[in-house]
């Protein structure tokens, strides 16, 4: 057997480090890469998945063409369909201009060589792009206001604090290589505290549980910071040297008041000062910061809220402390600007990413003529997801790269089959926690006609005449030599020294972020008040507002009552393992007191509904959930008949551009 080295491309925490088995030109094995310490021997249930998905029978193979908008897909040559593309993309450059283009993608493939699509539109001139995302924008956008940039602590040093607070996270399910850092901690004295609307799996590793009511995260640690400040635990000497605008955060914190949040919280006045308190007495204190929490119309501003406890009481820059989010720290190693073609003077026109549906209705300067699809899945992903169907029907021409007939990829012309990250070269990083670089090798040739999309779109940039899309790197290798040329100028680490080592450790990957107390915020503070926060429309200071649903009292009256949220399911990200044949069965999971009030019992079948539309599951009890809300996991496709974003709306976060998936009220019927 034959082993190679490469990494989990899925868009997840953890982005384990393999070694791959290879026995006769088959994949045989997918093991732990024992190199990389935050993998450390052992590989999550999704990644143990890529075996399933490479060797799938529903897997595409040959490109597909749709024989009229109704019709019915059949096999088409690669000649023809660069031919057909190359076509098509110049006829609605001539007659429309580039803008007619929309290239629609997403996180669901890791390696760099996928984002170089971004250049083949950049030397045509541009197109119609999104800004923001689906997932985690609204966050990044609060954390930028706050610090400058986003940057989380490494994992190792959770071994100095002395508390840490997983606020909306459950690593349980979703970042099971945080755990034994976590578990280390603990063993060592430190205490954790789990604060989530559900009792998740994580709350087995917490000291202690609180259960916070969904969307109601920022007025709670607004409500702590009150409590900090006016006990006078708050760190003056970080407010007065290294911090801008504390004197209108304390302003803002002292108008509160405390019955008014524990009410919205769910949690006694009490309960809120002994979270305070502990917290601002225990140096130092980490906050682990989760995802769900900032989807919803008040998602950044919950952020910016949870990020202002680190810093009011002095654990921002010391080993320990932190609030972590996500870590672009690795990013600045990436010339991005070259896989997007920046240097090609490129004009784009953007649009909110979960407003997709809306940018096909009301773009008509020009209107959209081409869509192109990779590495995501939208029917299933973004809000309104019946809205999005029908403007997708109204599109001229949609092209999607996939492995295998997603919604999406159904509901397009043509279907190119990609290949999967073990049929070709590339190099993979992650930007939501640890530092870690990884060469990934080709290790089996592609099935049936996959081919890798860069290369696809090398030979219609040749029928196009698009001199600068690669002018001097045509194979992978060089591709990947000039992506990584800011980390081999600055530290002279080359490609073919990731390839030698394995995995790698970037510079400065473990350092502790602010350690300098200088941040990049415009005038070099920790910005309490955010100027760049107004200039860009929002708030100047992390404001609590209630999500717009749950405030309309008519839609409550409708029979539109409780809570609809869409988390992660431990063993799918996103719609990536649920496939037709994998023999999970979707469920809507209701607290004992709603089943009741709705005359419900375990396994009944219901329609879960919003006004924007319904989906039909079986019904699962569990005390886990909290009364007012309806939990199904995100990720089902279509034929499941619990594809949830029917029900979302592709609302707004307050700003970042993301989508608030949280803000949905929605009603439980028995069928």
């Amino acid at each position: 057997m034959i082993k190679f080295k490469t990494a989990c491309p899925l868009d997840c925490w953890d982005q384990c480090a393999f070694v791959v088995g290879v026995k006769g030109g088959k994949v045989a094995s997918i093991e732990a890469d024992p190199k990389q310490p935050i993998t450390d021997g052992f590989i999550c249930a999704k990644g143990k998945k890529h075996l399933e998905r490479l060797n799938h029978p529903g897997r595409l193979l040959y490109p597909l063409l749709k024989r009229g908008r109704g019709g019915t897909f059949s096999r088409i040559n690669w000649t023809e369909v660069v031919d057909l593309v190359a076509e098509k993309i110049s006829c609605t450059v001539e007659k429309h201009g580039p803008l007619a283009l929309l290239h629609y993608y997403d996180g669901g493939y890791g390696g760099l060589l996928k984002d170089i699509e971004g250049r083949f539109f950049s030397a045509l001139g541009g197109c119609t792009l999104h800004r923001g995302s689906l997932c985690w924008a609204a966050g990044i956008a609060a954390q930028k206001y706050d610090f400058g940039a986003v940057k989380a602590h490494p994992h190792g040093d959770m071994i100095n604090s002395r508390l840490i607070m997983i606020w909306g996270r459950n690593p349980a399910n979703t970042q099971v290589h945080l755990l034994p850092f976590l578990k280390a901690a603990r063993a060592g004295g430190t205490r954790v505290v789990l604060i989530d609307p559900f009792r998740t799996a994580t709350a087995k590793l917490a000291d202690q549980y609180v259960q916070v009511k969904a969307a109601s995260d920022g007025a709670l640690a607004l409500g702590m910071a009150k409590v900090i400040i006016a006990r006078g635990l708050y760190n003056r000497q970080f407010a007065r040297e290294r911090s801008s605008g504390f004197e209108q955060f304390k302003e803002l914190c002292g108008a509160l008041d405390l019955e008014q949040v524990a009410q919205i919280s769910g949690l006694a006045v009490a309960e809120i000062e002994k979270l305070a308190v502990d917290y601002a007495q225990a140096k130092p204190a980490a906050i682990l910061v989760g995802i769900g929490l900032q989807r919803h119309s008040n998602g950044g501003n919950t952020v910016r809220a949870i990020d202002a406890l680190a810093a009011l009481t002095g654990n921002v820059g010391v080993p320990g402390g932190g609030a972590s989010y996500a870590n672009f720290r690795m990013t600045r190693h990436i010339d991005h600007g070259f896989l997007s073609g920046k240097d090609l003077g490129p004009n784009y026109r953007y649009y909110p990413k979960p407003q997709l549906a809306e940018a096909l209705e009301d773009l008509v300067e020009p209107p959209i003529q081409l869509i192109y699809v990779s590495r995501a899945n939208p029917l299933t992903q973004v809000g309104d997801s019946n809205r999005l169907r029908q403007a997708l029907r109204r599109a001229p021409f949609i092209v999607t790269a996939e492995h295998f007939m997603t919604d999406t990829a159904a509901a397009s012309d043509l279907v190119l089959p990609a290949t999967n990250f073990l049929e070709a070269s590339d190099l993979y990083f992650n930007s939501m926690s640890h530092p870690y670089l990884v060469y990934g090798e080709k290790v089996v040739e592609p099935p049936g006609e996959c081919r890798p999309e860069y290369d696809f779109w090398a030979e219609v940039a040749g029928l196009l005449g698009l001199a600068g899309f690669l002018p001097d790197a045509q194979r992978p290798e060089d591709l990947l030599k000039r992506a990584i040329r800011p980390l081999t100028e600055a530290y002279g680490i080359t490609l073919q020294q990731i390839r030698e080592e394995g995995p790698l450790l970037l510079p400065g990957g473990e350092d502790i972020p602010w350690s300098d107390g200088v941040f990049e915020t415009e005038d070099g503070r920790y910005n309490f008040y955010s100027r760049r926060a107004v200039a860009d429309g929002a708030d100047g200071l992390p404001f609590y507002r209630a999500p717009l649903e749950l405030g309309d009292q008519a839609l409550r009256e409708s029979g539109y009552r409780y809570w609809f949220v869409t988390p992660h399911m431990r063993d799918s990200i996103h719609s990536t393992h649920l496939l037709p044949g994998s023999g999970l069965m979707p469920k809507a999971y209701v607290n004992p007191q709603l089943a009741a009030a709705e005359n419900l019992v375990a396994d009944d079948l219901v329609a879960v509904s919003s006004t924007r539309g319904r989906i039909e599951l079986k019904l699962e009890i569990s005390d886990a959930v909290p009364p007012d809300t309806v939990v199904v996991y995100q990720g089902w496709w279509e034929e499941s008949g619990a594809a949830v974003n029917k029900l979302t709306a592709d609302r707004l976060t307050d700003f970042g551009n993301q989508a608030a998936y949280y803000d949905c009220l929605c009603r439980v019927d028995k069928l």
